[in-house]
């Protein structure tokens, strides 16, 4: 479970007493900033629900910029979310690293896989989700002029936009869904022969898909389709969305 607080408290004495109230059920205190409405953030908070954690969350909203400050350059120089902070101050970045952190702290209800076969497998579609599907929705999605100017990457640094990406990241994204299709029509999961943080992240991308590109990928993807609707059923997904 992640614990919300507000942005208000992030740097004042408030914070202080959280830190000190607040510990994971190992004793180590840890805070995730942290956005739901991202893909990023969002795959850390499933693994997060999944695990039975309860990590105190500042949420900072994207959208309104509550991350482009000096503060949070401080802690984060890339201005950038997920960001997962331990009590010795150090703060791990990268929605794959910080869910790599918590499993090894938490191996209960292993996600990241037992053995080197099905470590290797999740990474690798792990892999394939990110490079061949999200690159594709953030080309589509960045490179679009609703997104604004110089938004072209995330991150301080501004780049402009290319408008050919537009049409390039949706054949991309549509070509990564049918593969997912393609595999599930064969197998339960993504993967392996069980649930991982494999189909957590092509779950969000599928999700955030739907909402950027606004088609409806389930059309002639049965497979894709079925795998989808049990993943939402999950209780962990249940309990983040509220």
């Amino acid at each position: 479970m992640i614990r919300y607080v507000s942005t208000r408290t992030l740097f004042g004495f408030e914070l202080l007493l959280i830190k000190l109230a607040l510990s994971n059920k190992k004793g180590k205190w840890m805070k995730l900033y942290y956005f739901p409405g991202s893909p990023s953030p969002r795959k850390v908070g499933i693994f997060i629900s999944e695990k039975g954690l309860e990590i105190p969350s500042v949420t900072l909203n994207l959208r309104e910029g509550e991350h482009l400050t000096e503060e949070f350059a401080a802690i984060h120089p890339g201005l950038t979310l997920p960001v997962l902070e331990l009590d010795d101050g150090t703060c791990i970045t990268e929605s794959l690293a910080i869910a790599h952190y918590l499993e090894q702290e938490n191996p209960s209800l292993n996600l990241l896989g037992t053995d080197a076969k099905e470590q290797a497998l999740i990474l690798m579609w792990h892999d394939i989700a990110t490079f061949e599907g999200y690159l594709g929705i953030q080309e589509y999605l960045r490179n679009s002029p609703e997104f604004g100017e110089g938004r072209a990457l995330p991150g301080p640094m501004p780049i402009e936009q290319i408008s050919a990406l537009v049409e390039r990241g949706e054949k991309r994204t549509i070509a990564f869904f049918d593969k997912v299709d393609k595999r599930l029509s064969n197998n339960t999961y993504l993967a392996i022969e069980r649930y991982t943080y494999a189909d957590i992240v092509t779950y969000v991308y599928l999700e955030f898909a739907q909402r950027v590109i606004g088609k409806d990928l389930f059309q002639d993807r049965k497979h894709l389709a079925s795998w989808a609707a049990s993943i939402s059923a999950r209780p962990a997904i249940k309990a983040i969305d509220g």
